[in-house]
This record gives C-alpha cells, structure tokens and sequence, in this order.
C-alpha cells in the first residue's frame, strides 16, 4: 500500500469505460487520484450496489470502507488503473479476435484484502480505540503497540480530513 502516497493520474486519451461493483457487505467510498495526487470522493457505493463510471487508462481509483477507512481491493489491487475493453477482451480471452471499435464496461468488484491474522487482529483491536495513548493500557509488545498506534492515528486523520471536506461544503 506505499504506492499509495506516490500514485496520481497522468494525462491519456485512452477511454475506458467502468463499473464498479460493490461485491462486499460494506458501505463503500470510491475515490479518484487526480493530476495533484489528491483524493476525489467520487460516489458511495452501499453494499451490492454499482457504479458506472467513464474513465481514462492512467487514471487511479481506490475504494475505501467507509467507516474504519481501511482502503480495499478493486480487481484484487488496493490501486485500481482502468485497462480499455482491448485490453482486457485480450487478457481473458487470449487469441480472440476482437473488433477495432468493440468498446463495452470493464467489470471491476471492490473486495475485501486478505490480511494477516496478524494483521486483521490490529485492525479489529483499533476499531474498538479512540486514542493511540489507550494502547499503552494493553499488554502487548513494543513492536504491536507501535503499529497499533500508528493503524489508530492514521484512522484518525483521515476521519478528521473527511470532517474537514464537510465542513467546508
């Protein structure tokens, strides 16, 4: 997920035409990465609802939970790039011939990751903390209070950023 700070739409004249599936039983924020690398709120998807959205090939989405902020996977990738109707015709069905101008919608689910139970435990123990300072009061390892506290201040921001974004609306 450290492309994540790094990932930004390019310029392209490559149209892709998408939906995105909700296919998880979570409320879901389907963003868009534009040229600055800042996140877009595009639509909230409830869970087994859709989107049709016309996109371009160099043009990054993630989807994030709602709630918890977890990012999720978009065609099994936590930063979903749009491939043309071409592209991906020719991955599925190799050796197909395919028309010049065949343009149709690129399915694309959103999905839960598969974590670590390592992992999936931080997660779940930081869904129940407010504060990063409340971790001290467990008596887990260095290493885990760390990253706890660091899964919990990042929560935390975000949350504060969406806030934010609100209030100036």
């Amino acid at each position: 997920m450290d492309r994540l700070e790094n990932a930004r739409a390019l310029r392209s004249n490559k149209r892709c035409y998408v939906r995105f599936i909700n296919s998880t039983e979570r409320t879901v924020e389907l963003t868009w990465i534009n040229f600055s690398g800042q996140y877009v709120r595009y639509r909230i998807l409830n869970k087994g609802n859709s989107v049709d959205i016309n996109t371009y090939k160099t043009h990054p989405w993630i989807a994030k939970d709602i709630l918890t902020k977890d990012v999720l996977h978009v065609d099994k990738n936590f930063i979903y790039l749009p491939k043309t109707t071409r592209e991906y015709m020719r991955e599925r069905y190799p050796g197909r011939s395919i028309p010049e101008n065949h343009e149709a919608r690129v399915r694309a689910h959103i999905m839960l990751p598969i974590y670590s139970l390592r992992y999936a435990s931080l997660l779940c123990i930081r869904n129940h903390m407010l504060d990063p300072e409340d971790v001290d009061t467990l008596a887990l390892p260095r290493n885990l209070s760390e990253e706890l506290k660091r899964l919990i201040k990042k929560r935390n921001r975000e949350c504060a950023l969406q806030a934010l974004e609100l209030q100036n609306r």
